[in-house]
């Protein structure tokens, strides 16, 4: 593992707080920079593309931020734009770890006395940190106040907690995320808003303490008397902005991030959240339960706050409707589901699929956009179930329930992306009353927004996006396809294979688990990227997993794509070729895991003696019974589906997948869990469609012959 990382802190606030600053932790060195792009998503998304092949990880800091709120989150089109930049390493919001850790030293810091919530709690934002604000409401509904009226609409008006308070801030909420973050604070300095201050102000005179983060107070600018003599709670770290807030005459200042995490003078949580993660070699974001064992949470501790953190807790209406579904299943003799899967229509063809539109295959083919659109405002509904899964280890026999979002492909990325998150989320809770302990999500449900991180952050039940068995599933059937084309031998010294593997991209998140599990394989491979520092401390850490594979580095895929027998891509390049199909080797085996894809539909007719695959499906065990067309033959699945039905076979009841990195221990774990149980390989996908084994055999006789000449 590397010993030195560089972080790019990539603020959605003001450029005036923008610093570089270095520090140690755990024995490793790391380079932090911050960049100010003061509420513009085109500056942050530019510094995002600009800076990923030069950085580790990415610290996104004051982000408009999720808030679950009565079972249903309010996220913010500008979050969802910044979060679903296309990213080689990390993106690193603090989410999950600034909960659990905010939750942890509230409670520790009220049992010893340091805050007495009894002296009175005022939240100028209170829906911008909600689990502090739930859990002193739950205890101390009468010390506790809120300025969100202020805050979000400019209206000087005080709340506590009433019967109405609910409906209230989803209607605040509703107004607050069309605009723009700036225009959701009273920056303006008009008589009005001076005297709504002052009103505010006189409102909170005999309200103890203030809680509220640096960057959001300072977004009042002046608007701040309500602090003055007050004992102001914070949860990140900036000198500078310390400095500007004392001027704000709080009677102290006392910071949640616990102390020992106070790593640096300008520790966030999102800085601190890429520092864990890069330090501990985890890429991928973590999960509550993750982060909870990370910070060694105390059990008592962890048992009472886990509550506040996570959405895990059913409503009295779920609860009833869950009886109902109960009681439905005793009747009509059927089982509840273990797990639930999503998926979409891939394309205008599928809807063909469902019992009654045949008759759509005589509508004029220039009305299947106009048919999409219509049909994708129809709300998402069960498509079928999953029967008779059973473990070939165990015999365990486990079953699921599938639904299916009416849109396409097409559709869904025109679609604003909070309605897709919230047709998701609901389809979650309805999975939960059905008894469903996991929800699996597929295709461009699991790419939309964060992938997966917000849609599990308020489902009741554990999200995984299965893209560790669809990584493993891919690899898979790249082995298997060399194996079929029978034009590479195994070394009788080193027990591998006797060929080159390279991978391009190769230090992005997919391209580090290719390489590791590739290097078991081959005797040589190739690594390409931008950074060659990068591609060196890979390539280190490689040779120490697998000794006798020769490890090459280079910047240009271009220059030994002749000598390549296999080739994984796992780039994110939008505007230019990386790899020239023409120069590859007659007989090479490709595996095009990037997204948008490296080659297309031309680039596999251009050269036939040379196989391009897309991905890996997959076979469950036992007599499966599908009762829906997923569109695939017999009783295969993507692997996705099958991530969910295994781990819910292990009662794994995790969010083993999320985000946009995978980590390469998950891929052979999920691996392992696949082969002990019996899952099977089934087609293998290309450009062209399905790959069969006479293509596979017709590409290898054109190989040959091309390497005869």
């Amino acid at each position: 593992m590397k010993s030195s990382y560089r972080i790019a802190e990539i603020s959605f606030g003001r450029p005036s707080w923008d610093t570089a600053y270095e520090f140690e932790f755990e024995g490793k060195n790391f380079e932090v920079q911050r960049f100010g792009t003061n509420f513009s998503v085109e500056a942050f998304q530019k510094l995002i593309e600009s800076l990923r092949s030069q950085v580790d990880a990415f610290a996104l800091t004051s982000l408009p931020p999720v808030i679950r709120l009565d079972q249903k989150s309010y996220v913010h089109r500008q979050y969802l734009d910044i979060m679903g930049t296309p990213s080689p390493v990390p993106l690193c919001d603090g989410t999950g770890l600034r909960e659990v850790s905010n939750i942890t030293s509230l409670i520790q810091k009220m049992e010893s006395g340091e805050i007495d919530p009894e002296r009175g709690i005022f939240f100028p934002a209170a829906m911008f940190s909600t689990e502090l604000e739930e859990y002193i409401r739950a205890r101390y509904p009468k010390s506790i106040y809120f300025g969100d009226a202020y805050s979000l609409l400019g209206i000087p008006i005080l709340l506590q907690p009433f019967k109405g308070l609910k409906t209230l801030s989803k209607l605040a909420l509703n107004v607050a995320n069309l605009k723009d973050l700036r225009s959701n604070t009273p920056l303006a300095e008009t008589k009005l808003q001076k005297l709504s201050r002052s009103s505010l102000a006189a409102q909170v005179e005999n309200v103890q303490y203030v809680f509220c983060d640096l960057p959001f107070l300072l977004l009042f600018d002046s608007s701040t008397e309500f602090v003055r003599g007050k004992d102001l709670v914070i949860w990140s770290c900036h000198p500078k902005m310390e400095e500007e807030a004392r001027k704000f005459s709080p009677r102290s200042i006392t910071n949640l991030i616990p102390e020992k995490y106070r790593i640096h003078p300008c520790m966030n949580y999102s800085v601190l959240d890429a520092t864990l993660r890069l330090a501990r070699g985890r890429t991928a974001p973590l999960s509550i339960e993750e982060w909870e064992q990370v910070l060694a949470q105390d059990v008592d501790i962890r048992h009472v706050a886990r509550k506040y953190v996570m959405s895990r807790q059913a409503s009295t209406q779920a609860k009833i409707s869950k009886s109902v579904n109960t009681l439905k299943n005793k009747i009509l003799n059927q089982k509840e589901p273990d797990f639930a899967f999503v998926v979409h229509a891939l394309s205008h063809d599928d809807f063909l699929r469902v019992p009654g539109l045949s008759l759509l295959k005589h509508m004029p083919k220039e009305w299947n956009n106009r048919f999409d659109r219509v049909a994708s405002n129809a709300p998402a509904f069960v498509w079928g179930h999953v029967k008779h899964i059973m473990s070939k280890e165990t015999g365990q026999e486990i079953n699921g329930i599938i639904y299916t979002l009416p849109a396409t492909p097409k559709v869904l990325k025109e679609s604003d992306p909070e309605e897709i998150y919230q047709k998701i989320q609901g389809l979650c809770y309805d999975a939960a009353n059905r008894g469903a302990k996991m929800i699996g999500l597929g295709a461009y449900t699991k790419i939309v927004g964060d992938q997966g991180i917000t849609i599990n952050q308020n489902s009741p039940i554990p999200v995984t996006t299965g893209n560790s068995l669809s990584a493993a599933a891919t690899l898979w059937a790249l082995r298997d396809v060399v194996i079929k084309m029978n034009l590479l031998k195994i070394s009788p010294e080193s027990g591998l294979v006797d060929g080159m593997a390279m991978v391009v991209g190769a230090t992005g998140s997919i391209g580090q688990v290719s390489a590791k599990l590739l290097s078991m394989v081959f005797n040589r491979l190739t690594l390409v990227a931008p950074r060659m520092n990068r591609l060196l401390e890979l390539r280190a850490e490689i040779e120490k997993i697998s000794p006798n594979c020769k490890v090459i580095v280079s910047t240009d895929a271009n220059e030994l794509a002749g000598e390549a027998d296999a080739v994984v891509t796992a780039t994110s390049a939008f505007d230019h070729k990386i790899i020239d199909v023409m120069r590859l080797k007659p007989g090479a085996v490709v595996c095009d895991c990037s997204r948008p894809l490296d080659f297309d539909k031309d680039d596999a007719k251009k050269r036939p003696d040379v196989l391009i695959i897309e991905s890996g499906e997959v076979v469950l065990p036992g007599p499966v019974e599908l009762t829906c067309d997923l569109g695939l033959p017999g009783k295969t699945v993507y692997a996705c589906l099958a991530e969910t039905a295994l781990l819910t076979m292990e009662k794994r009841y995790e969010p083993f997948t999320m985000g946009r990195d995978i980590e390469w221990d998950k891929v052979k774990q999920i691996y392992k869990m696949a082969r002990r149980h019996g899952v099977e390989l089934a087609a293998i996908q290309g450009h062209m469609g399905i790959i069969t084994d006479r293509e596979i055999e017709l590409t290898r006789q054109l190989a040959l012959s091309k390497r005869k000449k």
